[in-house]
C-alpha cells in the first residue's frame, strides 16, 4: 500500500511539472522580452540563452525587443503576459533601481512578478582616462579631499547602477561627487576618453576594448571579487570593506506562472548556463554565467531594491 501511494504521489507530482493535462512544457514557442534594442550586449546573450533553449526543448524561443524607459516598457509588458511560462522577460538592475528611487510604475515589482533564474553576472568597474593622475581609488580619494572641489564622474545614464554606485562611493568615503548625465553608455564614453570627464562608473563588458588598447585605466573593479579575466586589478572593497556593486542579467516571469513550470524553466536555464557551450560563446562579452534557483533571484532582488534605496534617499537620488 504504501508502495502504491508513493509511486502515485510520483506520478501526480510529474503531471504538476508538466502541467494540467500531462503535457510536457513548453509544447509550442517562448518569447523572451528583451528590454534593450537588437544587437546590446544583453540581446546577445538572450539570443545565445534562446538558441541552447530552443534546442533543448525542441521549440522555438523567439527573441521579442522592447526597449524604452529604462526598461519599464518590458517589464510592464511582461506583468502584463499570460501566467503560463511561454513570456519570459530580462529583469536588469534597473528592475531593483526603479522602485528604490521612486520610478512611476504601473506594476509592483516586488508582487507581479517570480524570480526565474540570474543567466550572467556583469562586472562594474571604476575606469578612468589615462591622464587622470590617480591610479588607483585611494589616489581619487586622497586627490579630492586635498583639492576640496567636487570631482566628476558619470555613468550609462541618471539612476542606472553606474550613478548609484558613485553615490554610494560619495557617501562611504566623505568626498564630493557630481554626476555628469549622459543618455547611454556610448556618449558618456566617448567624452571619458577625450578627457572631458574624467571617471566613470561601467560594465566590465562595454569599457574592455578600451582598456585593452589603453584608451582607458581600471582603478577599482566594484564588485566583490576580482575580474575572472583581469584578477590584476583590485576590487574598490579591498579598499573600502563591503562596497559590492554588480550588474545582472536575469530571467523573470508573471506572478501566477505554475511552480512547478517556474522551476523547470529555472532548471534548464541552468543547464544552459553551467554548460561548455554557452560559457565559450559569453566568454568574449564580458559577463559571466551564473544560474540561480527561483528563491535565489527573488530574495536577491529584494536585497538589492533595500540597499538601492537606502541608497538614492541618502544621495537624494529621485525622479523629477
Amino acid at each position: 500500500m504504501r508502495l502504491t501511494t508513493c509511486v502515485l504521489g510520483l506520478a501526480l507530482a510529474g503531471l504538476t511539472a508538466f502541467g494540467a493535462h500531462g503535457q510536457a512544457f513548453p509544447t509550442r514557442s517562448v518569447t523572451i522580452l528583451v528590454p534593450f534594442t537588437a544587437g546590446g550586449p544583453t540581446d546577445v546573450v538572450m539570443r545565445i540563452l534562446g538558441e541552447r533553449l530552443s534546442v533543448r526543448w525542441g521549440k522555438s524561443v523567439i527573441i521579442e525587443n522592447r526597449p524604452g524607459a529604462g526598461t519599464i516598457v518590458a517589464t510592464a509588458a511582461l506583468a502584463k503576459a499570460a501566467p503560463d511560462g511561454y513570456t519570459l522577460g530580462v529583469v536588469t538592475n534597473s528592475f531593483a533601481i526603479n522602485p528604490a528611487v521612486n520610478q512611476p510604475l504601473t506594476y509592483d515589482t516586488l508582487k507581479d512578478f517570480a524570480g526565474v533564474s540570474i543567466v550572467v553576472s556583469v562586472p562594474i568597474v571604476l575606469v578612468a582616462n589615462p591622464t587622470f593622475a590617480p591610479n588607483t581609488v585611494a589616489e581619487l580619494v586622497a586627490l579630492a579631499k586635498k583639492n576640496g572641489e567636487p570631482l566628476s564622474f558619470t555613468s550609462p545614464g541618471p539612476r542606472t547602477v553606474g550613478h548609484l554606485a558613485g553615490a554610494w562611493l560619495e557617501d562611504l568615503t566623505g568626498i564630493k561627487l557630481i554626476h555628469i548625465a549622459y543618455n547611454g553608455s556610448a556618449p558618456a564614453l566617448t567624452d571619458v576618453l577625450a578627457g572631458r570627464v574624467p571617471i566613470m562608473f561601467d560594465l566590465w563588458s562595454s569599457v574592455k576594448p578600451y582598456v585593452i588598447d589603453g584608451r582607458l585605466k581600471v582603478l577599482a573593479v566594484a564588485s566583490a571579487q576580482r575580474l575572472q579575466d583581469a584578477p590584476q586589478y583590485p576590487t574598490l572593497a579591498e579598499t573600502f570593506p563591503g562596497f559590492d556593486v554588480n550588474a545582472f542579467q536575469a530571467i523573470a516571469v508573471p506572478k501566477g506562472v505554475p511552480p512547478a513550470v517556474v522551476e523547470r524553466i529555472s532548471a534548464d536555464i541552468r543547464s544552459v548556463v553551467s554548460s561548455p557551450e554557452f560559457a565559450e560563446k559569453v566568454a568574449s562579452l564580458g559577463v559571466f554565467p551564473k544560474g540561480t534557483s527561483p528563491l535565489e533571484l527573488d530574495a536577491m532582488i529584494r536585497k538589492e531594491i533595500d540597499r538601492w534605496t537606502a541608497i538614492a534617499k541618502a544621495a537624494n537620488i529621485t525622479v523629477n
